[in-house]
């Protein structure tokens, strides 16, 4: 089982990008070296909104990753970034891996700590 933490966020015309880049990337850093964190990805969408998805190992690492003093030291800059930001936290229940072959069961934790952190772009809107 993974815990998956899901936030999506929309910027502000005029947000200054830069700025939330370097901040994005102090964090990113900050959450690759704490226990229990397994992936991080972004995606973005053609309306604009942006998908982030971090998976940890337990609910602890996630309550971790929120108490974080740099991390809550950062919060107050997002009314300056986003128009809105959401998150949702839940637990998997079922994974597996679809191939030419099939469905197959399997602990997807491995996939994604081998790929670690990425940013994407999806086609169509979030």
């Amino acid at each position: 089982m993974v815990i998956i933490c899901l936030f999506g966020q929309r910027y502000k015309d005029g947000a200054d990008r830069e700025k939330e880049a370097e901040i994005g990337t102090m964090l990113l850093d900050k959450l690759r070296l704490m226990e229990g964190f397994v992936s991080y990805h972004m995606y973005t969408a053609y309306n604009g909104e942006v998908l982030g998805v971090i998976r940890f190992d337990t609910r602890e690492a996630l309550d971790a990753w929120r108490d974080d003093q740099l991390h809550r030291s950062i919060w107050h800059h997002a009314p300056s970034f986003y128009e809105y930001f959401w998150i949702q936290n839940s637990e998997t229940y079922r994974e597996y891996v679809w191939t030419p072959g099939g469905r197959i069961d399997e602990d997807l934790r491995e996939r994604f700590l081998a790929e670690g952190a990425g940013v994407y772009n999806m086609v169509g809107d979030v």
